[in-house]
Order: C-alpha cells, then sequence, then structure tokens
C-alpha cells in the first residue's frame, strides 16, 4: 500500500480548518492517566499505515534528540544542547507572558490549576509582567472603538459602588 502524503490527507474526514490547511483530529493516550483522550487537532500528527496517530512524547522527544545532534548547536561551555518537549511549554508561557498575554490566560492555556506554577515556568520579575500586560492593552485599545475606553464619569462610579455594596449585604457571612 503506497503512504498517502499530508497534502493527500489533508482534506480527509474528521479534520479541522486552521487556516492554510487542515489539521486532522486524532486521539491520544495519556500515560499519566491512562485513558484515551478524545480526538482534537493535535499539533504533531503522523500517519501509520493508513490511521492518524499523535507522536507520543517519547517519539517526540527522540526526533529532538536527532534534530539537536543533526545541527550541533552546542551551549556556551561547548557542550552538545538537550531540550526536552516539556521545555517548550516554559518557552512558550515565557514568550507568551512577555508579549502581553495575561498570566491567568497563559494558566488556563497550558491547564494549571494554579497562577504560581505557570509563573514558575520563569522567573518573571512582577514589573516585567505589568509592562508586558500595560502593552497588550494598548495594543487592544488600539483595535477597538474609544467609546469602549471612555473615561468613568462621577456617576458610574456612584452606580459601581452603590452595585458592590448590594452584593456585599446579599452574600451569607463567611466565618
Amino acid at each position: 500500500m503506497r503512504r498517502r502524503t499530508a497534502k493527500e490527507t489533508s482534506g480527509c474526514t474528521g479534520s479541522v480548518d486552521m487556516g492554510a490547511s487542515p489539521t486532522r483530529t486524532v486521539t491520544s493516550y495519556d500515560v499519566h492517566e491512562r485513558v484515551w483522550n478524545p480526538p482534537v487537532p493535535l499539533l504533531f500528527q503522523r500517519d501509520i499505515a493508513i490511521e492518524h496517530r499523535a507522536f507520543t512524547p517519547t517519539a517526540l522527544h527522540k526526533l529532538l534528540i536527532n534534530a539537536l545532534t543533526t545541527t550541533g548547536l552546542t551551549d556556551a561551555g561547548g557542550e552538545p544542547l538537550v531540550f526536552a518537549p516539556h521545555d517548550f511549554r516554559r518557552i512558550f508561557v515565557t514568550d507568551a507572558i512577555m508579549n502581553g498575554l495575561p498570566p491567568h490566560s497563559a494558566q488556563v492555556i497550558c491547564g494549571h490549576k494554579s497562577l504560581d506554577t505557570t509563573m514558575g515556568y520563569k522567573a518573571i520579575y512582577p514589573t516585567e509582567t505589568i509592562e508586558a500586560h500595560r502593552a497588550f492593552i494598548a495594543r487592544r485599545r488600539a483595535t477597538r472603538p474609544s467609546d469602549e475606553y471612555r473615561t468613568p464619569t462621577k456617576e458610574d462610579s456612584i452606580g459601581a459602588t452603590g452595585r458592590i455594596r448590594s452584593w456585599a449585604l446579599a452574600s451569607p457571612p463567611r466565618g
């Protein structure tokens, strides 16, 4: 049986259109939870015979090791670079937050229960995070209608204060 190319398989049923070319949805096995995940459009997929499968973490790690060995890249000490697939989560979180993605959004994307876990991926200093978030807000405001960002009036402030007080009074006492 002839192996189909990615171009031939891109239009198959069970694909998600992600712009230029559709990405197939595939099931994957979670080795930690020991369950099969429902079909999703995973980034790393391959064809094995006539099946579409997700790359396993082990296969990705081997591919990464081979790629680094082939390139001959070294660290400052002259030692070959070593990466694990998980390192790319750290790179993603750092890059996303430093380019304005709110940390709590990165937390949701990564599936972390605690924001501390997300922030622990890199020593991002609070001032860097605040500056990156301010830059994100400035970029967002530049693309939105200006009336969405008007200065609140005194009436707006009084109305908000009243709503907050009514919520506080309606809440059961904590103790």
